[in-house]
């Protein structure tokens, strides 16, 4: 008797548990979605969802110094809304000298002073 009552108190604690926000909010849709390639390696693409976040990047093959093989170059923004309501704006550029992303949200590194000898 006492195992089926505690068997139906976990059962009733366990349903009335809230949902994760994730889960509740469902998916959010896509509203618009643009996407361009070519033969040569260039491409555009882009999207904008339902919460506002938007992202938009594009890319091409350059040869590298040397001339004997192609870096993919790519640069590109985003945007949403953090979970505290603050407005992220990231831009980047990804080439062969690596990623480098610039925002008003990300940490600057302070100066390097120079060397003395």
């Amino acid at each position: 008797m006492y195992t089926a009552a505690l068997l139906l108190v976990i059962v009733a604690v366990a349903v009335a548990v809230p949902l994760p926000q994730d889960v509740r909010q469902g998916v959010i849709p896509v509203l618009q979605r643009t996407e361009v390639r070519d033969e040569a390696g260039q491409f555009s693409l882009s999207y904008l969802s339902g919460d506002g976040t938007t992202f938009n990047e594009q890319g091409a093959l350059k040869p590298t110094a040397d001339g004997t093989d192609n870096v993919l170059v790519k640069q590109g923004s985003f945007s949403y809304t953090s979970p505290e309501g603050n407005p992220i704006q990231l831009t980047y550029v990804a080439d062969e000298f690596g990623f480098r992303p610039e925002g008003s949200h990300l940490p600057i590194a302070p100066a390097v002073p120079a060397p003395t000898f």
